[in-house]
């Protein structure tokens, strides 16, 4: 089975961690054939399901030796990420006027019946308006000029370390997996 894994708060190019030694970690880890996008880490590869949270924790430990530093990597199936797109979470939006559409992977499920949704920064840039157990969404806006990434209020709000991507950073990933 094919796998999505995002990398929290890394650049390729940054600490030593250019695109191949990502994809070393994530072939050393026992991922097969490892896939690099864009210019963040975002990684596919295959495995079996029952085999992806050790390839998880041997990715995780690999990436922290170049970087110096603990690096969570939060991994989806590709077919549960091909799901979650057909549902078009942001279909709902109630963001008439978002410049920007973000999803949030969490590392430890929450119940999201528990959010009182939608939940709204305090200056109104961003807007937390669904949830699953794994996955926060958010629609930012600008205002006065000003945009702000909800990744770092997200993960206060929660209070759990989360890694934001673009929502159409997620629709490439899944469009061309292999």
């Amino acid at each position: 089975m094919r796998h999505a894994a995002f990398v929290r708060a890394v650049m390729v190019g940054r600490d030593g961690l250019h695109r191949q030694v990502l994809l070393d970690c994530f072939s050393q880890a026992g991922a097969e054939a490892p896939r690099s996008y864009i210019t963040t880490g975002n990684v596919t590869f295959t495995a079996p399901p029952d085999g992806v949270g050790a390839i998880r924790d041997r990715a995780e430990a690999a990436i922290e030796e170049v970087v110096g530093r603990r690096t969570e990597v939060y991994v989806r199936s590709v077919p549960y990420l091909q799901d979650l797109i057909a549902r078009e979470p942001y279909r709902s939006s109630p963001v008439a006027d978002a410049v920007e559409h973000e999803v949030m992977f969490l590392y430890e499920d929450i119940d999201p019946s528990e959010l009182e949704l939608p939940i709204v920064s305090s200056g109104g840039h961003i807007i937390v308006f669904g949830a699953t157990s794994t996955e926060v969404f958010a629609a930012g806006r600008e205002i006065d000029g000003q945009r702000k990434g909800a990744g770092g209020w997200v993960q206060r709000l929660l209070g759990q370390r989360v890694t934001a991507r673009a929502w159409r950073t997620i629709e490439r990933v899944v469009a061309d997996p292999v």
